[in-house]
C-alpha cells in the first residue's frame, strides 16, 4: 500500500514469507540446525512484522567544493558532493523495519529477534529499492548513508529528516545523537548511478555486514589520501 503526497510517499510494506525466502535474508542455510528457528518463528513474522518506508523526490540544487544543496539544505561532504555533482534529482528514504515483532510478545528475550529484523530490514530495503524502478523508472541502488562514513557523519540525519517531513508517521524517531528508533532503521540519499554503496569506501575492513569490497583507488580518488 502506498500514500502519495506533494512528492512525498509513505509504503506499508508487505510481508508473506515463505521459510526459505526468510532463511535467505536471515543468511541461514536451509541445512543447518538454524533453519528450524526460522521455521519456527515464520508464522509470527508473517502475521506481526510492518516494516515501512517514507520517500521524498528531491532537487539537487547544486554542489561546490564539498558542499552539496538539496533542496535549499547544504550537506557537507566529499563523498556526496562526488557523487551528486551530476544529478538533478535524488529520493531521499528512511526504511524501517518497524518494531512489530517487538510488540507482539512472541519473541520476549529471542536471541533470534535481532537477526529477524535484520531481515526485515534488508526485505524492506530491496522493496523500496523496487518500487522506485517499477513506479517511476528510477534506479536507486546506489545509496549515500549518514553515519556510515566519518565523512558525512550521523548528525546529517537531522536534516535529511527535516527534509522529508513526518518521519514519525512511519514510527521512526530520532535521537540527541542522531541515531534512529527502531534500532533496525535506515536513512538514504538514492541517486542513479551503479549500485554505489558506502560500504565501497569504509576502512572496517572486517565489519560483517560488507555490502561492498574496499575500493582503494576509488577512495584515493574522493579524498586525496592514502587509507
Amino acid at each position: 500500500m502506498e500514500q502519495i503526497g506533494s512528492e512525498r510517499i509513505v509504503l506499508n510494506i508487505p510481508v508473506q514469507f515463505t521459510a526459505e525466502e526468510l532463511a535467505r535474508l536471515c543468511r541461514v542455510k536451509e541445512d543447518s540446525a538454524a533453519f528450524g528457528v526460522v521455521e519456527e518463528s515464520l508464522d509470527a513474522v508473517n502475521e506481526y512484522a510492518a516494516p515501512k518506508a517514507v520517500l521524498k523526490w528531491a532537487t539537487v540544487d547544486g554542489v561546490q567544493g564539498d558542499l552539496t544543496t538539496v533542496d535549499g539544505a547544504v550537506f557537507q561532504s566529499k563523498v556526496v558532493a562526488d557523487k551528486l555533482k551530476d544529478t538533478p534529482r535524488v529520493f531521499l528514504s528512511v526504511i524501517t523495519a518497524g518494531s512489530g515483532l517487538e510488540a507482539c510478545g512472541e519473541f520476549d528475550g529471542d536471541p533470534f529477534l535481532d537477526t529477524l529484523n535484520g531481515a526485515l530490514l534488508a526485505h524492506a530495503t530491496g522493496y523500496t529499492v523496487r518500487y522506485m524502478k517499477e513506479r517511476f523508472g528510477f534506479d536507486g541502488s546506489s545509496m549515500l548513508n549518514p553515519g556510515s562514513l566519518p565523512d558525512w557523519p550521523i548528525r546529517n540525519n537531522f536534516t535529511l529528516f527535516d527534509l522529508i517531513g513526518h518521519v514519525e508517521e512511519i514510527g521512526v524517531t530520532i535521537r540527541e545523537n542522531g541515531y534512529m528508533k527502531p534500532w533496525n532503521t535506515t536513512s538514504h540519499i538514492h541517486f542513479s548511478g551503479h549500485g554505489y554503496q558506502n560500504c565501497s569506501l569504509c576502512r572496517k575492513y572486517d565489519c560483517i555486514g560488507r555490502r561492498a569490497p574496499f575500493n582503494r583507488a576509488e577512495y584515493i580518488r574522493i579524498f586525496g589520501t592514502e587509507p
